[in-house]
């Protein structure tokens, strides 16, 4: 990270820019910080389903916004743009380096990845070498996701399905009413958990209601 005031935008190209954070304020003030920088905030929005809208509209060369963003988050926004073929990179503000999305984040495809609790000129240089066609992430943040990708292990490998029988075993649930509440049979339920005591080096019901790594998982 470097000190001291914001660089300048790139003169050969003003990147239309999309800033995202759920708190008017701040977003104006990181709008008004960039528009000194000589970047070009082409749009403020406060909630996911307003950036998907400007962003699927044209017109946004690059978008930053909040990592706590909803319906769509950050990376099912990543997904949607991949899957309609539109390539508008996407730049993640995260309060702190410990966030429990940051992991999951990441790995969705983000080009950049900057905290709030940092200088300014984090967020100046993760935007210059993004609109450079490059990516860039805060080595703290990347640091603690890594550690947590570590920690969670083999239950980050587990698919959307096992993770949901995964969790309901672990409320003490049985089979049957597991199966009940997903739509499906007691057979493939039975699939899932061996498939889950596989995954994450467990043994029996008892140890996956005792494992923490799903809880780090929500």
């Amino acid at each position: 990270m470097h000190s001291g005031d914001m660089g300048g935008a790139r003169d050969s190209f003003r990147a239309k820019l999309l800033l995202g954070d759920p708190q008017p304020l701040v977003a104006a003030g990181l709008a008004s910080l960039l528009g000194a920088a000589g970047h070009h905030v082409a749009a403020c929005v406060y909630t996911g389903a307003a950036a998907e809208t400007a962003i699927l509209s044209g017109g946004i060369d690059v978008a930053v916004i909040d990592i706590d963003f909803a319906d769509p988050s950050p990376s099912a926004l990543v997904a949607l743009l991949r899957q309609r073929r539109q390539r508008v990179p996407i730049i993640v503000m995260a309060p702190e380096a410990d966030h429990p999305a940051l992991s999951h984040v990441i790995e969705s495809g983000i080009d950049g990845l900057v905290l709030k609790s940092q200088a300014a000129t984090g967020l100046d240089h993760c935007l210059t070498t993004v609109i450079a066609g490059s990516q860039w992430f805060d080595r703290r943040a990347m640091a603690h996701a890594l550690d947590r990708a570590h920690i969670i292990g083999g239950a980050g490998r587990l698919t959307p399905r096992e993770r949901d029988v995964a969790k309901l075993v672990a409320t003490g649930q049985r089979n049957r009413s597991i199966a009940d509440r997903l739509g499906i049979s007691e057979g493939t339920v039975k699939m899932h958990l061996h498939n889950v005591y596989a995954k994450m080096g467990l043994e029996s019901r008892t140890q996956l209601a005792m494992d923490g790594r799903l809880k780090m998982l929500a």
